[in-house]
């Protein structure tokens, strides 16, 4: 057993158990039955409440979370397969999947279509580009895919999104 990891008190416990089911043939029901209750009554009273929630070792290692957010964003004009995120992660797609909602509160679905969002915002207040060709090249299917998603995530349509824009900057 490895004391790193352990209690001495488990260690001690443990490796009477072990001496006991090794050394003594003849080792009584009742003596090992104790000896495993006392282990088990020892553990149960010094690692309560100390369970890693499954959920917290889902997390993305920051590596990971750097790693598929520099994928998802260079991606936005192609066919985002997240199997080949998640592989590029070492992971799979569904702890992948797991993992990058827990470590970003968001699918890498939504996250993908809030970053390409922001970036539409960017190349909008720029000018010089029209909705169409923003809409391409953030990789939307066409102009009204990109307005129902701009609509969604920012609350307003596209158009009305640059004219407060301009009207914010003509204030300033």
């Amino acid at each position: 057993m490895n004391m790193a990891v352990l209690d001495q008190e488990t260690y001690e416990l443990a490796m009477a158990f072990q001496d006991a089911l090794q050394n003594d043939e003849r080792a009584e029901a009742e003596s090992l039955h104790q000896l495993g209750l006392r282990l088990c009554q020892h553990l149960v009273v010094r690692y309560q409440g100390q369970e890693t929630d499954s959920r917290e070792r889902a997390a993305l290692a920051p590596w990971q979370e750097r790693k598929a957010k520099q994928i998802l964003e260079s991606t936005c004009q192609s066919k985002l397969l997240i199997a080949e995120v998640a592989s590029r992660c070492s992971m799979s797609r569904s702890h992948f999947s797991r993992a990058f909602k827990k470590t970003t509160g968001m699918s890498p679905q939504e996250w993908t279509l809030k970053s390409r969002v922001e970036r539409a915002r960017h190349l909008i207040a720029e000018g010089s580009m029209s909705m169409c060709e923003v809409a391409f090249e953030c990789g939307f299917s066409d102009q009204s895919h990109f307005t129902r998603t701009f609509r969604k995530l920012a609350g307003v349509s596209p158009k009305r999104w640059q004219r407060s824009q301009l009207s914010s900057l003509q204030v300033a």
